[in-house]
């Protein structure tokens, strides 16, 4: 059974992303989440006693798992060219699932605009899902190295150049058309250039 408590936390939480998103944290008062949620002034600190920035580092944290928990189901054996190319649009689309849910969205867009007072161990956990990216990408490329003119100094190239293409259309929509979701032609111009660079690498 779900405490009464967890729920209003719960309410806390969901009240403050959304204000968080819209107006910075700064910009956000204390007073205004507790409004939202329909709360005494006050109240926040018995649910939060470390107030606004605690419930910052639960919404990074909550959003760095979800978003880790997409990219860990992504990894798949590869051991074929066209498997790659599937490991990749399958990594990318579901990236683009993580972000087209509204809480996910909310989430990402809070930790980029607030990387300046996130934690070390925040920002780092952040580079970590790319790493893992990364990695996984790398295992693939070594697992099919014999069907693709790509030398062993050229992999991390390689990696760089797949991960660039898959990014630029979820950043570019994201964070600089401030859109909610990937729209089908960008998806499509994306898929078909991941296709074209596997076209260029093959042997």
């Amino acid at each position: 059974m779900v405490k009464k408590s967890d729920i209003q936390k719960e309410k806390i939480l969901k009240a403050a992303q959304d204000l968080f998103a819209k107006k910075g944290f700064e910009a956000t008062t204390t007073r205004e989440i507790n409004r939202a949620v329909g709360i005494s002034d006050g109240s926040l600190y018995y649910y939060f006693p470390e107030g606004k920035k605690q419930i910052l580092d639960m919404i990074v944290e909550k959003g760095m798992v979800h978003r880790e928990q997409g990219v860990a189901r992504s990894s798949i054996e590869v051991h074929s060219l066209q498997e790659f190319e599937e490991q990749i649009l399958d990594m990318y689309d579901r990236v683009c699932e993580i972000f087209s849910d509204e809480e996910g969205y909310r989430s990402f867009m809070i930790t980029i605009r607030e990387r300046a007072i996130l934690s070390n161990e925040q920002s780092e956990w952040i580079s970590q899902i790319l790493i893992r990216i990364k990695k996984n990408l790398t295992t693939s490329v070594k697992n099919i190295q014999d069907q693709i003119c790509i030398s062993d100094d050229e992999i991390t190239t390689l990696i760089d150049i797949i991960v660039a293409i898959t990014q630029r259309s979820i950043y570019e929509e994201l964070l600089i058309k401030n859109k909610k979701t990937i729209e089908p032609e960008v998806r499509k111009r994306t898929i078909d250039q991941v296709q074209l660079f596997i076209k260029l690498i093959t042997k």
